[in-house]
């Protein structure tokens, strides 16, 4: 481990630090009464024993012995979730790879951000809610998709768009649940304020195939930065919820570098994914991630002004469509005649999110007539 390292990963902890200071967060001042509030906040969760979510705050005080070390101030959870997908990423490599500083903080984009600590080196910042995000939304989209059981006992879902309209007008479940979790990270800047629920054994776990593919996707992303060998297109500064007046430096890379970023973590994420659930599942992770990065990105304008008229891209991102479409030809070339499968799926999921954007635009367009405003964390880099 590199000096550089170690103060880009002091530099990190020292950011966290002020925002558990800035929310009355303080993990390392709390010891085992901290403990027991990560129990207690499992415990409200629907389907969790209380042997489960003490054997996971458990993991998360017990981390595997190639995995940095966690800040005082660092939510375990986030930080075994991340070095969970990081070893997930990283198994099918051959060669060494020094894993980048990973961390997360309140950024306002549904992604990750690359900042400059002092040191020279680079932290990859998740957005603290991206995680838990990418679990209710991945959960929302499967609730939305009938699905039947097969002959061989197995569960088939439909993302045929007429059969997708079908079930959320006789069954709104769905609507209601993908409306709850973007109204409260819109609003809140928490999508754990959704009212939690239980759904069906198989929902749960096309959701989580979802949500694992989105996550990969992201950290994909990041390491294709690192692995193309990309410098910096610029460097501006970047505001952070809760860290006063520290400055933050956001590294900025070309369009061009972030479509081979993209392409990369949709390798990436294949790799990981496709020898468990195949190739369609695994593609429609990343597919999904571009979705809900869409409808973020068509909330937040929407509420602010009442107009349809969504943000060309994030500060740091390209827009969503742009992105997609390079992943798709890029798939189209690299899976060659496997390719029309995967892509029709990816297709279709994206029609569903679109299908369950439609029943929720109306209601945020009400919400700004209203008075309502985005969460801070929207706002704060506009």
């Amino acid at each position: 481990m590199t000096d550089e390292t170690e103060k880009a990963r002091a530099f990190l902890w020292g950011l966290q630090s002020q925002v558990a200071e800035a929310t009355g967060l303080q993990l390392s001042e709390r010891g085992e009464r901290w403990k027991e509030a990560l129990v207690d906040i499992g415990m409200r969760m629907p389907g969790l024993s209380e042997e489960v979510v003490r054997r996971a705050v458990q993991a998360g005080e017990t981390p595997q012995a190639h995995w940095p070390p966690c800040g005082p101030d660092e939510p375990p959870w986030g930080y075994w979730l991340i070095n969970s997908l990081a070893d997930q990423l990283e198994k099918g490599f051959s060669g060494s790879f020094t894993r980048p500083v990973l961390g997360m903080l309140a950024t306002g984009e549904i992604n990750a951000v690359t900042l400059l600590a002092p040191s020279g080196a680079h932290v990859v910042a998740f957005e603290s809610e991206l995680l838990s995000f990418a679990n209710l939304f991945g959960k929302a989209v499967a609730l939305a998709m009938p699905h039947e059981a097969r002959q061989d006992g197995g569960i088939a879902f439909s993302a045929e768009i007429d059969e997708v309209r079908r079930h959320v007008r006789d069954s709104p479940e769905a609507v209601r649940r993908f409306r709850d979790v973007v109204l409260a990270y819109l609003l809140e800047g928490r999508p754990s304020k959704a009212s939690p629920y239980l759904p069906s054994e198989a929902v749960r776990t096309l959701g989580y195939i979802f949500q694992q593919g989105m996550e990969l996707f992201v950290l994909g992303h990041e390491y294709g930065h690192v692995m193309a060998g990309h410098v910096a297109d610029r460097k501006t500064p970047r505001r952070m919820l809760g860290v006063g007046h520290v400055p933050v430096t956001e590294v900025g890379w070309r369009w061009e570098q972030e479509g081979v970023a993209d392409v990369i973590g949709w390798k990436l994420c294949l790799g990981a994914m496709s020898g468990e659930v195949g190739l369609e599942l695994s593609h429609a992770g990343v597919e999904l991630f571009f979705s809900a990065y869409e409808v973020l990105n068509r909330a937040v304008p929407l509420l602010m002004t009442g107009v349809n008229a969504p943000l060309p891209g994030s500060s740091t991102h390209p827009p969503a469509d742009l992105r997609r479409d390079i992943v798709r030809t890029l798939a189209e070339a690299e899976l060659k005649e496997r390719a029309g499968p995967v892509l029709e799926y990816g297709k279709a999921i994206q029609g569903v999110v679109d299908v369950l954007w439609e029943q929720t635009a109306p209601v945020i367009v009400d919400l700004h007539r209203q008075g309502a405003v985005p969460d801070a964390r929207w706002t704060a880099n506009l």
